[in-house]
């Protein structure tokens, strides 16, 4: 899989596949090597390693350095009128 088709799968997709890889007995370093990218970059999408947990999870709220609406987002924030959570 390459970085931008992790990109295009839901959250909880990713980290699925994330943690299979790691269950396959990879090091995170491995799967940096695999996307082409490294920590800060999946960092800058939401992802991230947990040591004490020994797995990959995803941030409930993306930031700024994502385009993709985490689902927490207001209407407004979108530049929609009405003010509801965007589901």
């Amino acid at each position: 899989m390459t970085f931008d088709e992790l990109i295009e799968l839901s959250g909880d997709q990713q980290t699925v596949w994330l943690n299979e890889q790691l269950a396959a007995g990879k090091t995170p370093d491995d799967i940096y090597a695999d996307l082409g990218t490294d920590k800060s970059g999946l960092g800058k999408v939401g992802l991230f390693y947990v040591p004490p947990k020994k797995s990959f999870m995803v941030k409930p709220m993306r930031g700024y350095q994502t385009t993709r609406l985490s689902g927490n987002e207001k209407a407004d924030d979108a530049g929609i009128v009405g003010g509801k959570t965007i589901g």
